[in-house]
């Protein structure tokens, strides 16, 4: 078996959920309902991540021709361009949505970047394209404006309207 600094990782946020649930709980309840969502949820997940890194740790060989980096599992005969290039595809899409907040609002860059990710990058057909756009929109809306009421910051292209009268 080996220990590797990721399964630290994953025990130290082990702990740092647990902590959180154990402290919340004698909060009020408006107060601790977030931490414990949150908490429960985080826990549950680095737990099940635990026990999948211990049992990969057991069952590794050394003849495994793959390295680790990060989150992008590289395969020894992929060359680096090939690896650059994905990475690039990837950092390009997430700066392309962040960008997409910021100058036109949440509301119109979440379902633009899922329509456009799906059809474009994922290459999928029109009507799952559209109908998982929709979801997500719909999804994000009932939750985030209607039941949690967030408070909305104004996009650059409303700012640059209001200037511009």
């Amino acid at each position: 078996m080996r220990f590797e600094a990721k399964t630290l990782f994953t025990l130290f946020m082990v702990v740092i959920s647990a902590y959180t649930v154990l402290s919340a709980r004698d909060w009020p309840f408006g107060t601790r309902l977030f931490p414990l969502i949150m908490g429960f949820t985080a826990l549950i997940l680095s737990l099940f991540q635990l026990s999948w890194e211990l049992y990969q740790s057991a069952q590794a060989k050394s003849s495994d021709k793959r390295e680790e980096t990060g989150d992008l599992q590289i395969d020894w005969r992929m060359g680096s361009r090939v690896v650059a290039r994905r990475a690039g595809i990837f950092f390009a899409w997430l700066f392309g949505f962040f960008f997409c907040i910021w100058i036109f609002g949440f509301f119109v860059a979440v379902p633009l970047y899922s329509f456009l990710y799906l059809k474009l990058q994922a290459k999928e057909g029109w009507w799952l394209s559209l109908a998982l756009t929709f979801a997500a929109f719909l999804f994000f809306v009932v939750l985030f404006d209607q039941i949690l009421h967030l408070h909305w910051f104004s996009p650059l292209i409303a700012e640059l309207l209001t200037f511009a009268k």
